[in-house]
């Protein structure tokens, strides 16, 4: 059974000094919990290639239509909301390739 879920955000400072909003993506698949950090950006890239391959839910808007932009706990929500709603499939074929070799996801396209 696999599991898929982003239970919190990270900020993070990059070499600029910029601060980056990092979503933490935790996988629990055959009793081992794997997680990576990634930017709203990769999410929307992510379901790109979704697309292409599988009939996506469509993909939460960054904005509030009476706000500028979503606070960050409700993005999150949507976000976790979407990668849920993702057909089960998709995620045990690709997801099994990459873990049952014994190999941490560092990037969205392992998980293509």
């Amino acid at each position: 059974m696999i599991e898929v879920s982003i239970p919190s955000m990270e900020l993070e400072e990059d070499d600029a000094g910029k601060t980056k909003k990092l979503f933490r993506v935790e996988v629990l698949f055959n009793e081992r919990k794997h997680f990576v950090l990634r930017k709203n950006g990769e999410f929307q890239t992510l379901h790109r290639k979704l697309r292409k391959v599988i009939q996506t839910p469509d993909f939460p808007s960054k904005r509030n239509q009476h706000l500028r932009t979503k606070p960050v706990e409700q993005r999150r929500q949507e976000l976790e909301d979407y990668i849920q709603t993702c057909p089960r499939f998709y995620w045990t074929s690709s997801i099994s390739n990459t873990f049952t070799q014994g190999q941490r996801p560092t990037a969205w396209s392992e998980f293509m």
